[in-house]
């Protein structure tokens, strides 16, 4: 895996940022459409759903940016799951409230963080911690802010943050709200091979990765089994040795090369659903999946962003997977977008690297544009690459190429590549141009809307759909698309 050393450089800058990121996605509920009641779903990067009275809500006075969230005590309450080993620190926070006119009676909210010995289905809960509690001891209409530091006790293999309203004995009543749940790492792995942090990758970095050799050590742990090895110095060897080819007239700006053992909720967010909750049931392609935010369907290791589609029940549906956007983290206007993907083969798959509008400001789709960076269906022989503009649903025009040299694109890495401009757009399949698109329009403004505004990535298999049809007899599970680098660079002016 090529690994440009300029590029460690400005990961290593990042560290200490990196380093005291939130590990929850959309912490604070601002992402993901306004909701209310169990049928409409729960905040994007959340689980369980509410019951039947939990909303994401708006309420004046009961959240501290646009949206926060609402939970009774007949609710379900929410989850978030996040990677975590023994011996790994966390200080876990939040905030909650209840009002005057619904006061918690018999109840009490609390935010909570558990540890399992597995990925959470069918294992073992090794311990939980009660970061706050809130009952009706605390003054009503009044924020009140909790926070504890904690440590993942032996055999830890994942934790879990937990958001809900219990009953206590006696007629209960009332609901809580909660915003800002805050979950950081105090003790976290290192983001590259610089293990001094002298901005230099060399043998003095050797010598601390030999130092932990054979052992169990989160912070040399490159690959991200849990043990430090042969495969963590052939990593730390790539990523000193092997530049990235740089591009004439281009400037990185941005990359994620999934270092490490977690995903960066800096950059990513899970979308969680069949797609009821975004008011597009099956996504609107009549996909078959449930993308969940569970390590089953998602997860960094050896230095690849992993996510699994699976054959299995689960809220409703047979399949799922997993689907992962920069939405209000990473977005982009024009630049070269690129990345280097090895991809799944089988009945009914569908893997996408592709990019939709962040602000939607010339309506909904497609007025305001999708741009689809790399797409296979079924047997992965052929790319295609496509944008889609015109009216509002059903009134949207697609134009497209695709890229079919008789490679099986399934069998390796390979990079997948938009030049985006102004008036132009183009794509490529390891440097090889296949594709060219200078003509579009939108009904909510004049060329070149609506590529003209800026729009954020999103990586998912989907399983299904009304291009790929649904898997047979001969589909293969579990299917595995994996994302070595995600990389955007501007042209120099």
């Amino acid at each position: 895996m090529c690994r440009k050393l300029f590029l460690l450089l400005v990961a290593i800058c990042l560290t200490a940022s990196i380093a005291s990121a939130n590990l929850l996605a959309n912490s604070n509920f601002e992402s993901g459409k306004l909701k209310g009641g169990f049928s409409n779903g729960y905040p994007d990067g959340w689980e369980w759903g509410w019951g039947s009275n939990g909303s994401h809500h708006n309420d004046t006075g009961y959240k501290y940016d646009n949206w926060g969230v609402a939970i009774w005590g007949d609710d379900t309450g929410l989850v978030q799951d996040i990677p975590a080993r023994e011996g790994d620190s966390f200080t876990v926070s939040g905030d909650m409230i209840y009002p005057s006119a619904e006061p918690l009676t018999n109840r009490r909210g609390i935010v909570k963080i558990e540890f399992w010995d597995g990925p959470l289905q069918g294992d073992t809960k090794l311990a939980e911690t009660w970061i706050g509690v809130l009952t009706d001891a605390n003054t009503t209409d009044t924020w009140h802010h909790f926070s504890s530091t904690v440590t993942a006790p032996a055999g830890t293999a994942e934790a879990r943050i937990v958001l809900l309203v219990e009953d206590t004995p006696g007629s209960s009543s009332g609901k809580a709200y909660f915003d800002n749940i805050d979950v950081i790492q105090t003790n976290p792995p290192a983001t590259s091979p610089d293990f001094n942090n002298d901005l230099q990758i060399n043998f003095s970095d050797y010598a601390k990765l030999a130092g932990d050799w054979m052992q169990q050590s989160s912070l040399y742990d490159l690959d991200g089994d849990e043990d430090v090895d042969i495969n963590d110095l052939k990593f730390f060897v790539e990523s000193w040795l092997t530049p990235v080819p740089a591009y004439p007239g281009y400037e990185l700006v941005w990359s994620d090369e999934f270092y490490g053992s977690r995903i960066n909720y800096e950059n990513w967010a899970h979308q969680i659903g069949d797609g009821t909750e975004y008011g597009i049931p099956m996504w609107g392609n009549g996909e078959l999946q449930y993308y969940t935010a569970r390590p089953e369907n998602s997860y960094v290791r050896n230095g690849n962003l992993v996510i699994i589609a699976r054959d299995e029940s689960y809220q409703g549906r047979n399949y799922t997977s997993a689907r992962l956007r920069t939405f209000a983290k990473q977005d982009f206007l024009y630049g070269k977008m690129e990345a280097r993907i090895k991809l799944p083969s089988s009945k009914g798959m569908w893997p996408a690297f592709w990019m939709l509008p962040t602000d939607w400001v010339y309506g909904g789709w497609a007025a305001s544009g999708e741009i689809d960076i790399m797409e296979s269906v079924n047997t992965a022989t052929t790319i295609y690459g496509t944008i889609h503009y015109g009216g509002e649903w059903p009134g949207y025009v697609s134009d497209g190429g695709s890229y079919s040299d008789g490679t099986d694109f399934s069998e390796g890495f390979h990079v997948y590549t938009l030049e985006w401009e102004p008036f132009e757009m183009r794509w490529y399949v390891d440097g090889i141009l296949y594709s060219t698109k200078t003509s579009w329009w939108s009904t909510g403004g004049p060329y070149p809307a609506p590529f003209d505004q800026r729009f954020h990535f999103l990586l998912n298999i989907a399983v299904g759909g009304h291009w790929p049809g649904p898997p047979d007899g001969s589909t293969v599970f579990p299917q595995q698309m994996l994302i070595d680098y995600v990389r955007v660079y501007h042209k120099n002016p």
